[in-house]
């Protein structure tokens, strides 16, 4: 056990004693207070490393009528407040950044600086440069700024990877203004692996650290901070309902966003990597379904890319680990791949059917943010009495009736009752090509292929459905009644 559980330890059972009235006396209660000293001093030491290399940012930007209705800054997740309707459409914003060089260069978020007319950096000691954006990514909200300025005070940057849930953390920024700067609050780790669906883009990379920390708008591009006094990670977003801290904040995994920092410096611009796979979690339903004791890995829902296509993977393998690293998330493996390169190779391990393969793929490049390789998210599932589900062969007329555009193989989904069918995902113009369960795998090219499929399916346990249409497959799974 480190120093720092120690210490965490030992504080607990003080306060347990004092709150029973049985506090302790004479050494022992001077140990226990030399060791909340340590603790205290722990902090104190952080803050006088920390803030001096945190910036404030001061952002100005002009829209149009048009853009400012389509893109209003002020999102609940974003350090900007709303104006009024009749206010000119120059927009200022507030946020926080991290010096990483003593040259002047500056960790931020994309939202804070990314779309800024101009950038004004005000540092710890009162001093005011105006900023030049060297790059920014909206996928990770990541941004990079440039001061002219030498012999400045960079951070020390920690390794997100190694992070637990539990341990103490500070963040630090502007929060709710320029007057508030370089507040530091404190606070845990609370989660790891968060996905907030924030980035408004099918290809945006989410992968979030959960803190209790008070953070709130003019927290953005802060750092987050353990108790090395290493940063890892960048304070990005909040929920609210109110526009303000109720409790948690989110925070950009720091290898996360230094992978994307160094690209930005060195390019100008991100080289991401790219496998070319949809995802979907595995749940309880879909572990019952493929057989699975429990639920573990990622789904491929399908295969879009060339690189996940000359590796060799396939629609309904379940991607174990990259690299030896397990996966259980889609965010997860969204975050492992965006932070390597095209070119370079990964080891995957997958399951297919009962068998466990080893893969290596070797990664593209993504050529544009605009296409979207993911699938909308599926409903809870919920049991019912029958399938609550029309199908019939695929025929011409139903294939111009649902816009089925070169499709001539399979069976179409007509009709699709309230119920479990539905909040399966099933919807009229979908195509069932495959139907499992456990060991059973059975393709669809007509009725009698569906009918013989469901009689052979086990009552009371899950049931895969793979199903298409147009470019888009899905994989949908729905309890069979008893």
């Amino acid at each position: 056990m480190n120093q720092c559980s120690r210490i965490q330890i030992h504080l607990v059972c003080v306060c347990f004693l004092w709150l029973a009235g049985r506090a302790p006396a004479g050494a022992e209660e001077d140990a226990g207070l030399a060791q909340l000293q340590v603790f205290n001093r722990a902090f104190t030491s952080i803050a006088r490393q920390i803030t001096p290399s945190v910036t404030t940012i001061s952002t100005k930007q002009t829209l149009d009528a048009e853009t400012w209705e389509r893109d209003d800054p002020g999102s609940r997740f974003h350090p900007f407040f709303r104006m009024p309707e009749n206010a000119p459409r120059q927009w200022e914003g507030l946020g926080s950044g991290i010096i990483v060089t003593e040259d002047g260069y500056i960790l931020t978020n994309h939202h804070v600086a990314g779309k800024a007319d101009v950038i004004t950096v005000i540092l710890y000691d009162n001093r005011e440069f105006e900023a030049r954006l060297v790059g920014s990514d909206s996928l990770t909200d990541v941004a990079v700024i440039k001061i002219e300025e030498q012999n400045l005070q960079p951070a020390r940057i920690g390794d997100s990877d190694r992070i637990e849930i539990g341990e103490w953390v500070l963040a630090v920024g502007a929060p709710l203004g320029i007057r508030f700067r370089s507040t530091v609050t404190s606070g845990i780790v609370s989660a790891i692996g968060r996905n907030l669906n924030i980035i408004q883009d099918g290809f945006g990379v989410e992968d979030f650290i959960q803190t209790d920390a008070a953070i709130n708008p003019g927290n953005s591009g802060g750092p987050l901070v353990n108790l090395k006094g290493e940063v890892i990670g960048v304070n990005t977003a909040i929920a609210t309902s109110t526009g303000h801290f109720e409790g948690y904040g989110f925070a950009i995994p720091i290898n996360l966003a230094k992978k994307v920092m160094d690209d930005i410096a060195a390019n100008g611009y991100v080289r991401r990597g790219f496998l070319g796979v949809s995802l979907r979690q595995v749940d309880a339903s879909v572990a019952d379904a493929v057989g699975l004791k429990r639920p573990k890995g990622v789904l491929v829902v399908d295969v879009v890319g060339e690189p996940a296509e000359t590796a060799g993977l396939r629609p309904e393998d379940i991607l174990l680990s990259i690299d030896g690293q397990p996966v259980n998330r889609p965010n997860q493996i969204q975050s492992l791949i965006a932070r390597k390169h095209p070119g370079d190779k990964v080891s995957l391990e997958v399951r297919r059917s009962s068998r466990t393969l080893s893969i290596e793929a070797t990664l593209g490049e993504r050529e544009s943010c605009s296409e979207s390789a993911s699938l909308p998210p599926e409903s809870p599932i919920e049991e019912k009495e029958h399938l609550g589900i029309t199908v019939q062969d695929l025929t011409p007329e139903t294939a111009s009736r649902f816009s089925l555009d070169g499709d001539t193989e399979g069976i179409v989904v007509v009709k699709v009752d309230p119920g479990s069918a539905r909040e399966a995902g099933f919807r009229p113009g979908n195509i069932i090509f495959k139907v499992r369960q456990g060991n059973l795998e059975q393709d669809i090219r007509s009725m009698k292929d569906f009918n013989t499929a469901i009689g052979r399916l086990e009552k009371g346990r899950n049931a895969a459905f793979s199903v298409r249409r147009g470019k888009n497959r899905g994989f949908l799974t729905m309890k069979i009644p008893e």
